[in-house]
């Protein structure tokens, strides 16, 4: 697949949210990390399962009805302080979209823990259209990734403060 000459302009398509929880950093690295956790918490995600090699894993979706999987690839898991993975789409070919999860203890007890996520420029190759159609996927999908963040973290804090 070639790559564009100009790569998108994706500096529009990022944010980061935060949650404090009543948690130490390590534990809810360890929630964050399987995966498979993604559906308790996510509007979007409904899990994931690990490949062999455990740096990468196949992650499944649903909105509206529509279900798919993404091929996604770990890029860093230190255990505490971050999580981070990129999807690289439905064939995992190309990076389309940067998720991360950063944890930072504010005690022995408590953690700020902020999600990140980052749009590619490669993302609309990714997807196999041009800018100007990848714009308007992107579009769409910022508005569910605004909302759907805060949600995301709320419903990892109840879980992860209602299991100590």
């Amino acid at each position: 697949m070639r790559l564009y000459r100009h790569p998108m302009d994706t500096s529009a398509y990022r944010n980061d949210t935060s949650v404090v929880i009543d948690r130490p950093a390590a534990e809810v690295y360890d929630l964050v990390a399987d995966v498979s956790n993604m559906g308790r918490w996510s509007p979007v995600a409904t899990g994931g399962a690990y490949d062999d090699d455990g740096e990468w894993f196949t992650g499944t979706n649903e909105l509206n009805g529509s279900t798919w999987e993404t091929r996604c690839r770990v890029e860093a898991a230190e255990r505490g302080r971050r999580f981070v993975f990129v999807n690289h789409g439905l064939e995992g070919s190309l990076p389309m979209v940067r998720w991360g999860f950063h944890f930072d203890p504010l005690d022995a007890s408590s953690t700020k823990v902020t999600q990140t996520w980052e749009v590619l420029p490669t993302y609309a190759e990714g997807l196999g259209v041009n800018e100007d159609d990848g714009r308007a996927v992107l579009d769409m999908m910022k508005e569910i990734a605004l909302s759907g963040m805060p949600e995301t973290l709320a419903a990892l804090k109840l879980d992860a403060e209602s299991t100590k």
